[in-house]
């Protein structure tokens, strides 16, 4: 077997490709791009992504109701890390659980993360103040998400080639789903049956989710590979690959700002009612719908990539736009806007990673996936905090946190640019590959 480099220039793992002049990678890629296992681990993906980024981006209702009622007494920057240790958690635990999953550990990675996940959300019914949430809402629930979040990702890519994009769309649906139900339940029961059993409802459908999702994914063990280590050294001397992962971090840094203050910035510079304050995310939530399935319709047309920065180019101005949107009417469009461009955002990365400018091995899927989220996941980290810093409540001030979002989108598009080049390149010259 002949090895060849990558468009960067380094010596990558062998890929079916390189055999028998592409024919065993078109017999490879006809076998694996359906079916009915196929299809049900993307339901199986579906409730995963309700119980991780479906659970993560409905933060925006508990910060609300944590700011005003719960936690009055702590202020938004300090609040807003429960969200942002969920945020973080979710995509830094696949660092370890992308390659545990190459390695054959499926089973167990489901089954503990779907636990912590529900046990989670019950433990933050329990609590009554700041560590308790941060304990359980932050790191409990965002450990679960980060555990089975990879593995399902890993299980949808290895069974999809070119339908690939739109199957991982059609699973995110799920944390669209998620992301508005949740809110809408929180806001409806919470004053009817008190915070806790408002909780507690929220973590009994996300116990169904896990059951259905473990029952899927367990029906069979994970593939054996040989023991590796947790990190994919030759992912660091890929240009394309690391630009991309530190584009993602910038976007990170940006994309939980509106998600977490979209209601603090409803009722206290639009002005709106406290009840379409709580509905404001799950419309933005809503219309991510339109971003996880449509533009991959367009696969055909243009590449995954290519739909990437496109989007996180129209995410930059979305972020500048908000500073003029101080009406009821233009801010519910505005959220509209931003919403379908969000659901680009989290979905798009994890079609792209797969492509052999990143990912030249498919036995190295999960890592490579872990090691992408791993490092974006510190803009996750750091962008609400950060923000919250930057916002005043008393003054109804976020110009300053506005202004910071835009910047990093900025960074990103250029930051994307070079990997772009380079899929384009590599697609160009091994057509048989795209």
């Amino acid at each position: 077997m002949e090895e060849e480099k990558t468009c960067d220039g380094a010596q990558p793992h062998p890929t079916p490709a390189d055999s028998n002049n592409g024919k065993e990678y078109d017999i490879h890629k006809r076998r694996i791009n359906g079916g009915l296992d196929a299809w049900l681990g993307v339901v199986a993906g579906f409730c995963v992504f309700v119980n991780s980024w479906g659970l993560l981006t409905t933060y925006g209702a508990f910060q609300e109701y944590y700011q005003t009622v719960l936690l009055s007494h702590e202020s938004p920057s300090t609040i807003s890390w429960v969200g942002s240790v969920q945020a973080t958690l979710i995509p830094l635990i696949g660092i370890a659980a992308g390659p545990l999953v190459d390695v054959g550990y499926l089973r167990p990675l489901i089954l503990v993360g779907s636990f912590l996940t529900v046990f989670g959300m019950m433990m933050t019914s329990l609590a009554t103040s700041y560590y308790q949430v941060l304990l359980a809402q932050g790191f409990c629930v965002g450990m679960g998400g980060g555990i089975s979040y990879i593995p399902a990702l890993v299980v949808i890519s290895t069974h999809f080639t070119t339908k690939r994009p739109i199957a991982i769309g059609c699973a995110s649906i799920g944390s669209c789903v998620g992301a508005v139900i949740f809110p809408i339940m929180f806001r409806q029961l919470q004053p009817r049956i008190g915070f806790p059993w408002a909780v507690r409802c929220i973590a009994f459908i996300s116990l169904f989710l896990a059951l259905v999702a473990c029952t899927i994914l367990c029906r069979h063990a994970g593939q054996r590979t040989h023991a590796r280590s947790l990190i994919d050294w030759h992912a660091f001397r890929s240009p394309s690959f690391m630009m991309f992962a530190i584009s993602l971090t910038c976007v990170m840094l940006a994309y939980y700002v509106p998600i977490f203050y979209i209601a603090s910035y409803a009722r206290t510079v639009v002005h709106t009612s406290t009840s379409l304050s709580f509905y404001m995310v799950a419309i933005v939530n809503g219309s991510s719908v339109i971003g996880r399935v449509v533009p991959y319709l367009l696969v055909a047309y243009i590449k995954p990539i290519g739909i990437l920065i496109l989007a996180v180019a129209a995410s930059a101005i979305a972020m500048f736009t908000w500073i003029a949107a101080t009406g009821q009417a233009g801010f519910i469009v505005w959220a509209c806007y931003w919403g379908a461009l969000s659901g680009v955002l989290v979905t798009a990365p994890t079609s792209i990673v797969a492509h052999p400018v990143f990912c030249p091995d498919p036995s190295f899927m999960g890592t490579r996936l872990g090691m992408m989220w791993g490092i974006s996941s510190f803009g996750a980290l750091a962008g609400a905090p950060i923000a919250g810093a930057l916002v005043n409540l008393d003054t109804a001030e976020f110009l300053r946190a506005q202004v910071f979002a835009g910047c990093m989108m900025v960074g990103a598009v250029l930051l994307q640019a070079w990997p772009t080049y380079r899929v384009v390149q590599y697609d160009w010259e091994h057509p048989r590959r795209k």
